[in-house]
């Protein structure tokens, strides 16, 4: 029995639906906009013994926001990087050595999803890194600091 085209679509949807989505741009700025401009706002208040509702501490803290928003995008949003292959068994080598260059090891597989991890507290402040293999191609869902590397290393490899 051969699948029409619609239910190749469906396919490759579902498997889209086991990735997990981490936050995107526009989260990520609001998140460190708003606690860095809390944190910023109540700091220059007190370091210089004045109140909340003058103007210099929610300067300062709308300064202070905007820098660790703009931050925050540019290391930690989420992203996806799609890396083609001929063959399988040298991309997972290739995978693996990889990953095991950047302190990686494979956690957990569930579904047709792996989850890569760094060992130790170190996986706290690194993020995972969540790998899809379809077809002729792997997805990778990161943080985007994460991605950039993984690009540079299979480029290299």
């Amino acid at each position: 029995m051969t699948k029409s085209p619609d239910s190749q679509k469906n396919i490759a949807s579902s498997l889209d639906d086991e990735l997990p989505i981490g936050p995107g741009t526009s989260f990520t700025f609001l998140y460190y906009f708003v606690t860095a401009g809390v944190i910023t706002w109540l700091f220059v208040a007190r370091l210089f013994g004045i109140g909340l509702t003058t103007p210099l501490p929610a300067e300062l803290g709308l300064l202070g926001g905007g820098l660790a928003g703009l931050l925050g995008i540019f290391f930690n949003r989420s992203t996806t990087l799609e890396i083609p292959f001929t063959s399988k068994k040298q991309f997972r080598q290739q995978l693996k050595e990889v990953m095991t260059g950047m302190g990686y090891a494979l956690d957990t597989t569930e579904g047709s999803v792996d989850r890569y991890q760094k060992p130790n507290a170190s996986r706290f402040f690194s993020g995972d890194i969540f790998v899809q293999q379809r077809g002729e191609s792997a997805i990778f869902v990161s943080r985007v600091s994460n991605i950039r590397t993984l690009k540079r290393r299979f480029e290299k490899s």
